[in-house]
C-alpha cells in the first residue's frame, strides 16, 4: 500500500496566501510526481528550485510570474532525477501509471462537470466561494497503487492533517479531470517515470 503525498504550494507560494493568481502549482506537482517514482521526499520548494535550474528563470514571490507548461515540467523532473514523456494516447498514460509512473495533469480547475464527485482542497473551496464561476488553469498530479487505486494530488491542499495525501478518485474521474481543458486528455498529461 502506497499513498501519494501532497507537495503543497501554499507553504512556498506567497501569491496563494495573498489570494492572488498563484503560480507554483507546476513545480509543486513536479515534486509530487518525482517523489512518487523515485521514492524520495522532494519538497515543493525543491521543485521550484529545480524549475529555476531547468528554465533559467527565477521567479519573484508575491508576483504571478511563474506559470508552467508541461514541456518546462519535463525539464524540471529531469533536474529532480526523473524522466518525463508525453503519452501516445490516453491508454498509454493509464498503463504507465499502473506500471508505477506518475502523471502531471494540466487542468481547468473548478470547471464542471469535470470535477463531479472529486474532493477539492479547503483552499479551493474557499477561493471559489469568493469567486463564483471562476475557473483557473492549474497543474496537478495523479498516480495509481494496486491497493489504494487512483489518487489525485492538488497542490492547493495543505499537505497536513486530512490533506496530507492525495484524494481517492476513479480512473474515469482522472480522465474527466484531464479533459477539463476541452481537448483530448492525452494532450494535457506528462508521464513521469524513474527511467527512460
Amino acid at each position: 500500500m502506497a499513498r501519494l503525498k501532497i507537495r503543497s504550494q501554499l507553504e512556498v507560494d506567497e501569491e496563494a496566501r495573498k489570494g492572488l493568481v498563484w503560480d507554483d502549482c507546476g513545480p509543486s506537482s513536479a515534486a509530487c510526481a518525482a517523489s512518487w517514482v523515485l521514492g524520495l521526499e522532494i519538497s515543493a520548494k525543491q521543485g521550484i528550485a529545480a524549475k529555476a535550474t531547468a528554465t533559467g528563470f527565477t521567479e519573484k514571490q508575491g508576483v504571478s510570474d511563474n506559470g508552467s507548461s508541461l514541456s518546462e515540467l519535463a525539464k524540471t523532473v529531469k533536474v529532480l532525477g526523473a524522466h518525463g514523456r508525453y503519452p501516445s494516447d490516453w491508454q498509454d498514460a493509464v498503463q504507465a501509471a499502473k506500471d508505477g509512473a506518475a502523471l502531471i495533469i494540466n487542468v481547468d480547475q473548478a470547471k464542471m462537470p469535470f470535477y463531479e464527485g472529486v474532493t477539492m482542497s479547503k483552499w479551493h473551496r474557499k477561493y471559489v466561494k469568493a469567486h463564483p464561476g471562476y475557473e483557473y488553469g492549474h497543474m496537478t498530479a495523479a498516480a495509481f497503487d494496486p491497493v489504494d487505486g487512483w489518487m489525485w494530488a492538488c497542490p492547493t491542499m495543505s499537505g497536513k492533517g486530512d490533506e496530507e495525501f492525495a484524494v481517492s478518485v476513479t480512473e474515469a474521474q482522472v480522465k474527466q479531470i484531464a479533459s477539463s481543458k476541452g481537448d483530448a486528455p492525452k494532450n494535457r498529461v506528462l508521464i513521469v517515470s524513474a527511467k527512460k
